[in-house]
């Protein structure tokens, strides 16, 4: 028996019945708005940056290459301003 994870995928799918629902592209939340829905229990008190915003510059700088949180500070700094704009960050 293999142990390719394709190999389980495709055992549940045959398993699988029921069809996705039909979306319409407009009704799915963007990535902004799904990232700003997560919980923060942070206080206000300290905060800067939004939680979504954190967490959109964050997976653009892995995107982008980085491997650790120096590296994603290291993006964050030397972020173009349209970039740093586009995810909500003040200058």
């Amino acid at each position: 028996m293999s142990s390719s994870l394709i190999n389980v995928l495709a055992r549940h799918c045959e398993d699988a019945t029921a069809s996705c629902p039909s979306v319409e592209p407009r009704d799915l939340a963007t990535l902004a708005e799904v990232l700003a829905a997560v919980p923060y229990p942070r206080r206000v008190r300290g905060r800067r940056y939004r939680i979504g915003t954190l967490l959109a510059l964050c997976l653009v700088a892995v995107l982008g290459g980085a491997r650790s949180l120096a590296q994603i500070a290291r993006y964050a700094t030397n972020a173009s301003e349209e970039v740093r704009a586009e995810l909500g960050l003040r200058a």
